[in-house]
């Protein structure tokens, strides 16, 4: 084998093995595999142990990640969400990341750094960690309180503003340009590829996936994926534009078709695997030795970041109307930096406005600060506390009523109200619990659930949790007495508020609708519905006889159910 070849299959075997061992050992202590990407290579680079020596060997498959990484976030902005979270994106986030890169950028040309420099690390440091942050509200089941919710709205518009930013630090380095006008130029040609690229995409893209749908080929489903987010890269690159904002685009276009699902299942291995090399390119270039000779610099940077980032968070929260205990959470949970700064500044962009050693100092403050947010989390969770009693002792009418909009109010928080809580979360549903069981309350609470203590047949109690403005009432009680009172009184103070019972058996179906409830689910039928399509399945069934076969079963259970009522 050739001395080349041996080369290179030596530093891919080194660059798996630190992957695979050191991301395995920072997931087991449910630390973000971010750092430990981040980690794995720059003990791997040319400044530790040296194993592979020269970075950009593995930039560009780097590179192919960030695409589809901007591709995925672009999935994620279906218009429906975009409307729903209006208020936290246009209000919160807007407000968060224009101050937040005025005032960094201001500091940073008054300590000496070019305008350029000054303004794309301004934009670059406004942002959060979307992956570490999301992960944490994920992992303690969160996304769907209220500061979950507004948390994931600044995350989407920072998503948002990213592309920007990448539009405008390739403005920036073209010649004979100004800052006004490298700033409208970035704006136009945002707008200019948004459109041209809607209106093909609108043309092309559905009848394209349609006709690879009907073909029944996941290879050339996949293949299709493949084609679109390097071939919109590639023309936004060759029209000047980043690359980034071409996958953006045909991740939005995509978000509002019905095969988005099954795009973004496709490509999760690959945008994973790719992102991981990208950070592990970006860990190799971390070089400790700056930490050594800059360290008070890299902590002085850090701390005003942070401080800097909190203080405007908390105080356009409270501007919002949020409560002081949703305000520190949301602050404190997004106080820290991202991994955009890695992706705006890129070898070549970070080569032409800043000196290596201040591309040194400020990596070393992201991946410090992205390591600190479990941390911050934490920390605002326990200031928050705090505050929550202090507010609930005051008023606490006043003070629930403020957090509860447009959600879901549950009767019951047992083991069906968990189980609708999870659903409700994963789809940042907001909602809120109610039970008389202080053990299930304070179950609940522990692990960061919006359960309170309270008997949902007392219209007072209702009322505290906004019925008035809830969605829907979910009444998941044993007895069958209580439902029924509790339905009657919904009916009769919030007429148009719809209810839902889960019942355990057919007998009280046909009380509790006369009672005025919308919906009646006995808990017999789709738990069997679900274990007939297993059976179905295992015994090589094809989906669409299952489907068949299950739409029929269900429409016979609801005859049956009907006929036995009467």
């Amino acid at each position: 084998m050739p001395l080349l070849e041996v080369t290179y299959f030596i530093n891919i075997l080194g660059f798996l093995a630190a992957a695979v061992g050191i991301v395995f050992l920072f997931r087991r202590f449910k630390i973000s595999p971010v750092l430990g990407y981040l980690v794995a290579g720059m003990l791997i680079g040319p400044h530790v142990l040296k194993l592979i020596k020269d970075p950009s060997e593995t930039r560009f498959l780097g590179e192919i990640g960030v695409l589809f990484l901007l591709f995925t976030i672009g999935l994620e902005l279906p218009l429906q969400r975009l409307q729903s979270l209006k208020k936290y994106l246009f209000g919160l986030g807007l407000g968060q990341v224009v101050l937040t890169s005025a005032g960094l950028a201001v500091i940073g040309y008054a300590l000496g750094l070019p305008k350029e420099a000054a303004i794309l690390a301004g934009g670059a440091f406004s942002f959060s960690s979307t992956a570490v942050v999301l992960q944490i509200l994920d992992e303690r089941r969160e996304l769907a309180a209220r500061f979950g919710r507004i948390s994931f709205s600044v995350l989407l518009f920072q998503d948002l503003a990213v592309v920007f930013f990448l539009i405008l630090a390739t403005t920036l380095g073209s010649p004979h340009s100004g800052l006004f006008v490298a700033l409208s130029h970035a704006s136009l040609k945002a707008l200019l590829a948004l459109l041209i690229i809607i209106g093909l995409g609108r043309l092309v893209f559905r009848p394209l996936y349609r006709a690879m749908a009907m073909s029944d080929n996941p290879e050339l489903f996949m293949g299709t994926t493949f084609f679109l987010v390097l071939g919109t890269s590639f023309v936004t690159g060759w029209c000047g534009l980043s690359m980034e904002l071409g996958a953006f685009l045909a991740g939005i276009l995509l978000a509002e078709t019905e095969y988005r699902h099954q795009v973004e299942a496709d490509i999760l291995p690959f945008r994973g695997l790719l992102l991981g090399v990208f950070f592990m390119s970006v860990g190799m270039e971390l070089n400790l030795s700056a930490f050594r000779d800059y360290y008070a610099a890299v902590l002085e940077i850090l701390a005003l970041v942070l401080s800097l980032k909190f203080l405007f968070l908390f105080a356009l929260s409270r501007l919002n109307g949020f409560t002081a205990s949703t305000s520190l959470r949301v602050s404190f949970l997004l106080a820290g930096c991202g991994e955009f700064v890695f992706v705006i500044f890129s070898p070549s962009v970070a080569q032409q406005f800043l000196p290596p050693h201040v591309v040194d100092i400020l990596f070393l403050v992201v991946t410090l600060s992205m390591a600190l947010t479990p941390l911050l989390a934490y920390l605002g969770k326990r200031c928050a506390d705090r505050f929550q009693v202090q507010e609930t002792h005051s008023d606490p009418t006043t003070a629930l009523e403020k957090e509860f909009k447009n959600h879901v109010i549950i009767a019951g928080f047992g083991r069906v109200g968990q189980m609708l809580g999870d659903l409700l979360s994963s789809r940042l549903i907001p909602f809120v619990a109610l039970d008389t069981d202080m053990c299930r309350v304070t179950e609940g609470r522990e692990k960061g659930w919006p359960v309170f203590y309270g008997d949902a047949r007392q219209l007072e109690m209702l009322r505290a949790v906004g019925a008035e403005k809830a969605r829907a009432v979910v009444i998941t009680l044993n007895q069958m007495q209580p439902s029924v009172r509790t339905v009657m009184m919904l009916r009769r103070h919030f007429p148009d508020l719809p209810v839902c019972v889960r019942i355990k058996d057919h007998r009280h179906h046909e009380k509790l609708l006369d009672s005025g409830a919308f919906l009646a689910i006995p808990e017999t039928v789709e738990p069997t519905v679900q274990l007939a399509t297993s059976v179905l399945q295992v015994v090589g069934t094809p989906p669409t006889e299952i489907k068949q076969v299950i739409e029929r079963f269900r429409r016979q259970q609801w005859v049956t159910l009907g006929t036995q009522e009467r």
